[in-house]
């Protein structure tokens, strides 16, 4: 397997993809865009969650064989000794994915007039309709566009994701660890994984999941 030739294509791959998103907000880096109407923060999510999801299985495919001791167990930070910034500073990337949920889902309803209240003396106040959400309503993007810088930040330092990765596998495996995961990609399909998609995220995750199952199926080379 050419480990380097599929590493360039999907990089490259996953490159267009993040200008893409990077044009569709609007944001340049070091910015933050504050709002942006639901209809494109949907369509960005969209395509950021698959997005995502690439980027994770090329970190483990990158990790593959990769042995680094764990390190000194972490003691709890001492109170107050935490600094909040304002939200604006890029997060790390998030190489643990969440679990998918079991059960039934939640249903989902419209919201209505609130509690109705009537009042003795016949004064009833008049209950009008909440109006639907409209496409074009701002809604919040801080997130959104931290995920896209957090996600830059990966693309351009892979191999220091693949130390994370392996640096926590070693803490996973010599107990220093409080979680029950023993992998961080969750069993099953990916996050945002559609079959039969047709934007070319949906193609270059279909396959990193197959090269990262490979990759972790493979024994470690010596």
């Amino acid at each position: 397997m050419d480990w380097a030739a599929a590493r360039e294509r999907n990089t490259q791959a996953l490159l267009r993809i993040l200008t893409l998103l990077f044009r569709m907000v609007g944001l340049v880096k070091g910015g933050i865009v504050p709002h942006l109407p639901r209809y494109l923060h949907v369509a960005a999510l969209g395509i950021l969650r698959p997005a995502e999801s690439a980027l994770r299985r090329m970190v483990v495919i990158e990790a593959r064989g990769l042995s680094i001791a764990p390190g000194p167990a972490r003691t709890a930070p001492v109170a107050g000794a935490i600094k909040r910034g304002n939200g604006a500073e890029i997060p790390c990337f998030a190489l643990i994915e969440p679990l998918q949920r079991v059960g039934f889902p939640k249903l989902k309803t419209a919201p209505g007039y609130g509690p109705r209240i009537s009042f003795f003396d016949g004064y009833d106040p008049v209950y009008s309709t909440p109006s639907a959400p409209s496409p074009d309503d701002p809604v919040d993007a801080g997130r959104l566009c931290r995920r896209l810088l957090a996600m830059q930040r990966a693309l351009e330092t892979l191999p220091q994701q693949a130390k994370r990765l392996a640096r926590w596998r070693a803490r996973r495996k010599a107990g220093l660890l409080r979680t029950p995961r023993t992998r961080t990609l969750r069993p099953g399909r990916p996050p945002g994984f559609r079959a039969r998609g047709k934007h070319p995220v949906d193609e270059l995750l279909q396959n990193c999941h197959a090269l990262a199952l490979y990759s972790l199926a493979q024994p470690p080379e010596p």
